[in-house]
Order: C-alpha cells, then structure tokens, then sequence
C-alpha cells in the first residue's frame, strides 16, 4: 500500500489529545453520605475496576476511528506500476473547439462539455503532474509546459475558433513540444466530437511513450446546408457585361430540399436570387445571372438560411470591372486593318501608334501591347517594354517581312525567347491547337478538323533554345512553331512567327482570328483570386512588383495585422497571419495603393459525420496505449486518478471510521443503559 498525500500522517500527532485526556481526566467526585459504608467498599473496587476496562475500551475505539479518518485523508492506494505513480507525467490536454463543437447535445453545448472534462482530467492530475494545453488555435502561449493554474485558465478562455486541426497534428505537436522531457512519461487526453473529416482512421500509430486517451462528445444527429465554392463563367468583367456565377450548394442530410431559396447580393444589393431542389446527401451545381453597373471593385456573398451550422452559409468574394481593356498597338509605318476592325468592340480601348512616337512612360496604363511589323526595335524601346513585361505588361510580337534579324536578336536575346533563324516561303499549314492553353478557353464546342486550320506561306524559323516557360499555342505541320507563349517577370510574351498578312497567311480571314486576339487582349487583364480559405491559403501572391512600403491588413478598421511580405520571382507575397480567424472581406494597404481580399471558413466540418464511440473503441484495440473513455464528471475525475495512482483505498478508511462511530455509539449506549438499571437498584 502506497500513499498519495503522506504529509497526512503528522495527523496521528493528534492522537496524543485523547491519551492525554484519558490520564488526567479530572473527574469530579460527588459525595454521598452513608450511615454504615462498610457494605460499599468491596463493591466501589468493583466498579473501579470496571470503569477503566470501559474506558481504555472507549480510546481504542476513538483512537481507531482517527487513525481511519487520516489514513483516508492519506489517499493510501495499490498499484500494479509503482514506478508510474512516484515520478511526475507530462499530461497533454487538448480541447477541439472548432464549428462542430458549437453543436448541442441533451446535456448542453459541446464545448462547454469538453471543458468540464478538461477540468476534471485536471483534478485527476492535480499536484502530481505538469501539463501542455492545445486546442485548434495553436497560439504561442500554449506551446509550453504550464501548471495547473495557468492550465485551468487556459481553458476557461477556450472559444469556438474556425480552425481545424487533424488528429494527428495534434500528437505531433504535444510530442515537439514535449521532446527534451523524455527522462518523464507523457499523456495526451484528446476532447472532441471526432469529425471523421478531420480525425481519419489512421490518425494513430503507436507512441509507446506517450499514453493516448480519447473523450468523445457525441452531438444530436445534425443536418446541414452549405454553401461550398462560387467562380465567375468569364475571367475578364467589363461595365453592362452579363455575368454568370456558378455555386455549389450540399446537403448532408437524409431528406430531400426543395424551394431552398440562395441570394446573390453585390456591394451590399440583393442581384438575383435562385430556387433551388438539393437531393438527400448530394450537391448540386446551380448559377445566378446578373449584370455589372458599376466599374471598380465589386464585393459580392451569396446566402442561403440555415439555423443549424451557419459558418457555411455565406460566401464571401469579390472581383474587379474594368471600364475596358486597354490594348495598344505599334507600328512603324501603317496600322494593320484587321487589328483596328477587330478591336473596334466597346469593351476594348484600342489605340495604335508609331514607333518614333511613343512614350514609353504610358506602356504600364495598357494590359496588352502589340508590336505590329516592326522591322528594327531601338535599344530604349526594348529596355522599356522588358521593364513593362516584368511588372505585368502583356505582348503580342506579330514579325515584319522585311524584319532586320540582328535587331530582333537584341529583342529575344532581353525577353529571354528564342531568336527567329532564317525565313521559310513553302507552303505549310497550321496543323495542331493547344486547346488547353488559356487562350482557347472555352472556345471549341466541337473538334475542328485539320483540314479547317489556315494556310502559311512566309513565317520564320525558330532557334532550339530552352525556356522552361514556352507553351506551344499553334503548331505547323512542319513540326514548327506558329505562336507561342512565353513567361517573363510578371508578364507574358506571346511570339508569332508569321506577319500577319494575307500573302505570308490565311489567318485573318480563318474563323480562329477574332477568338484567338480576343482571348490574348482580355485575358490579359490582372486577375486576382476571387476568394481565400482562412487556414488553408496562408500565402498570397500579388501581381505587383517588390516595394519597400509596410503592408497592413485590415477589417472593419477594428483588425489590424501586419503581415509578413517576402518577394518570391518578382512577385509580392503576403503570409497571411494565424490569428485572422474572421470571415468577410479585409484591406490590404501599403499607403500608396489599397486591394480587397475575400475570406471564408473553410467547408471540411461542414460535412457533420463523426465516429461512432463503437468504432472509436475498436480502434483502440489494436493499441495498448490508445484508451477510449465514456464516463464524465466525478466519475471521470475519479476513474482517471484510478488510472494514474492505482485502486484507491480511502472509501475502505471512511468505512472503518463510520464502523468505529457505530462501536462508539453502541458501548456508551449500552453503558449508560446498565448505569441506569444499577441505579434504579
């Protein structure tokens, strides 16, 4: 037998007191007048003698009775693993406070309840241990070995947070965190309502040095409707432009939905509003259709009701209109009448102008620029038009048939792409499409046969050198290059290998020419995300060159982050901060310029299935440190302390003593009982 509290036993000091007072009880006598006391004084011994017998009787009883009551306040116990419950534990306790646990159950709220179960593993460990607290937030405080005080306010101040956190990140972390302790044995309790989206069955292998226990906290059964992901038909968004938003909505529940009504609002207005009919467990794919009336920014959400999780039933996004799409186009002597035919549409602002003309100053207000049969490119051009490509310019190199090939070399050779080689007059034809490049998106309804693509008689031959960023857009049946893209900086370099005129090629007339120039000029528009997933897109890369100015991130001019910012191949990128934990759309400013990001929840918890308590426990089967634990409150508390300091004695004690009190009582009742019979004698 083991001791849990032996400072207890300086209490049996206290038995002194009765030993004392039984040898100098101070008995007063009362005297009683006999005529002849002769016949009294054999009996007086008698009783004398009786007298002490019941009253050494009586201390041993009564010194009993405190030796239980201290041996029970010793916590004395048997264990089969001595050596466990002398040292001190590493006790691990983490505490998922994600969406779900917002859920209820017949005994309240989840979270509430993982709290009270942290509380009692606490108490279990109270003295004897030291502790690590996690939840889904990972905050830097909780990343030590704190006590029970500073464990006990830790998750008092644990809220529902929209992290997720596996399972086994979750292990991983308490093992880091506990890696220079490992002379001590460690524990880990793990509180949740395991998600199997974010628990998966593997999620445990056996840490023979860390002990495992799991507390699951079962919720009603939960259905839920969810809002997923939204994208826009068209990248490009130009004023009265008619846009086409998809959204998929999912119902995790085992009835069907109908007349489910999803709102589309834009800058605070309700835009158009969808019907929909959601089968049980399924999702289903449905659009809005509404029209741009505004240029700049536009910050949009669509909304469906739905009382029972309603983390996931907004999304946030936003997207920019531009008035138009600026192209510009350069020439040395005539401008090209197919590019100012084609580019006459109102979405387009076309301007064409000369070569010595131009300043250079304005290259970065136009998205695309195209060099239209130039036949010698100057020096301050070309260095001027690399700068524009690398801060995001996009161009369109169309080649001269009387173009000078040096001149051309110092092109290439400062755009980093191939140098045209020679010139080729045979006949040849386009025989091969890129169809998955960006610029014949969503262009082909139907496969187009080889003998539709147009004709070449003039182009120029390309050299063999490698640039890991080259992408094939139109090949010749030569096996040569018709049009290519190539990266640079920010920008895109798009090189055509044949001027575009009707004796070097048929393409101005082919069906390919206006979707093939249209896709080049409005693709090229600066794009950004529509939206971001809190906890999942911790980085993200603006299309604006390196500055030196601070960026902030705000919301609501309540948040105020200061991010990280590192440039990364010419690109800013912005880690987002672990702390932004809010949906809806946020500022990001450097002072001189302001963007606007989306943020949503991320959807895994919206799909409510956990694992049953069953399979949980069959799980822990095939591991000995892998416990399962279903009870709470006192009878947690005291099954834990069970488990860590052995079968607990003191109930033994506290009976012994209530049987001493019982003793006790029946002597001096049966005492006094003879005392009065005596008398009445």
């Amino acid at each position: 037998m083991k001791l849990l509290e032996p400072y207890f036993l300086y209490a049996f000091l206290a038995l002194a007191i009765p030993i004392l007072i039984h040898l100098f009880s101070l008995q007063k006598h009362k005297t009683v007048f006999f005529s002849n006391v002769s016949f009294l004084r054999q009996l007086q011994q008698k009783k004398s003698t009786i007298s002490k017998l019941q009253k050494l009787l009586l201390l041993f009883v009564r010194l009993l009775l405190l030796s239980a009551i201290i041996l029970a306040f010793c916590e004395p116990y048997i264990s089969k693993k001595e050596a466990s419950t002398q040292t001190k534990h590493l006790v691990g306790v983490y505490i998922d406070n994600s969406f779900s646990m917002g859920g209820n159950n017949d005994k309240g709220q989840l979270i509430e309840q993982a709290k009270n179960h942290a509380r009692s593993i606490l108490n279990a460990h109270k003295g004897k241990d030291e502790f690590v607290f996690l939840n889904n937030e990972l905050l830097g405080k909780h990343q030590r070995i704190i006590d029970y005080n500073d464990c006990i306010e830790a998750i008092d101040n644990t809220e529902i947070a929209p992290n997720l956190l596996p399972l086994k990140s979750v292990i991983n972390r308490f093992k880091s965190i506990i890696k220079n302790q490992s002379n001590k044995q460690s524990e880990l309790y793990l509180i949740g309502d395991f998600q199997k989206s974010s628990s998966s069955e593997d999620f445990y292998t056996d840490h023979t040095n860390t002990s495992i226990h799991l507390l699951p906290i079962s919720s009603y059964p939960q259905a839920n409707l969810s809002i997923d992901t939204c994208y826009l038909e068209n990248p490009n968004h130009t004023l009265v432009q008619q846009e086409t938003l998809y959204f998929t909505v999912s119902n995790t529940s085992n009835e069907l939905i109908e007349n489910l009504n999803v709102k589309l609002f834009i800058n605070g207005n309700q835009k158009a509003l969808s019907t929909l009919k959601v089968e049980a467990n399924s999702s289903t794919v449905a659009k809005l259709i509404f029209n741009n009336h505004t240029t700049g920014l536009q910050q949009g959400s669509i909304e469906l009701s739905d009382a029972t999780i309603s983390f996931d039933n907004r999304l946030y996004f936003n997207y920019q209109v531009e008035s138009s799409t600026k192209v510009l186009a350069i020439h040395e002597e005539l401008a090209n009448k197919s590019l100012v035919s084609l580019f006459k549409d109102p979405i387009f602002e076309y301007a064409s102008e000369r070569l010595g003309q131009l300043n250079f100053s304005k290259f970065k207000e136009h998205q695309l620029i195209i060099l239209e049969d130039l036949s010698n490119p100057t020096t301050g051009f070309i260095n001027s038009l690399k700068e524009y490509i690398k801060q995001g310019g996009n161009i369109l190199i169309i080649p001269s048939k009387e173009l000078n090939l040096n001149s051309y070399k110092a092109l290439a050779s400062e755009l980093n792409i191939p140098k045209f080689t020679k010139e080729n007059t045979g006949k040849v034809q386009i025989s091969s499409i890129n169809k998955n490049h960006k610029v014949f998106k969503d262009v082909f309804e139907k496969q187009v046969k080889d003998s539709d693509y147009p004709e070449v008689n003039f182009y120029y031959s390309l050299d063999n050198s490698y640039n890991s960023t080259e992408e094939n857009i139109l090949l010749l049946n030569s096996k040569e290059a018709f049009l290519n893209s190539y990266k640079l900086g920010l920008g895109t370099i798009y090189l055509q290998t044949s001027p575009l005129t009707t004796d070097a090629n048929k393409l101005e007339n082919h069906a390919l020419f206006v979707p093939l120039l249209y896709n080049i000029a409005t693709q090229s528009t600066k794009l950004n995300q529509l939206y971001y997933t809190l906890g999942k897109d911790r980085l993200i890369s603006l299309t604006e060159m390196e500055t030196q100015q601070q960026w902030t991130l705000k919301k609501d001019s309540i948040l105020d982050f200061i991010p990280e910012v590192r440039t990364v191949n010419q690109r800013i990128q912005i880690t987002v901060p672990s702390v932004l934990n809010k949906d809806g759309f946020y500022s990001l400013s450097n002072g001189r310029e302001e963007k606007i990001l989306s943020f949503n929840y991320d959807r895994q918890e919206s799909v409510l299935t956990a694992w049953e308590l069953e399979e949980l426990e069959e799980i822990s089967k095939q591991y000995p440190s892998l416990n399962v634990w279903h009870k709470e409150g006192l009878e947690l508390e005291e099954a834990l302390k069970e488990n860590r300091s052995g079968t607990p004695l003191w109930r033994v004690f506290i009976l012994l003593a209530l049987f001493f009190i019982l003793i006790e009582s029946l002597l001096l009742k049966n005492w006094e009982k003879k005392a009065q019979i005596n008398l009445e004698n």
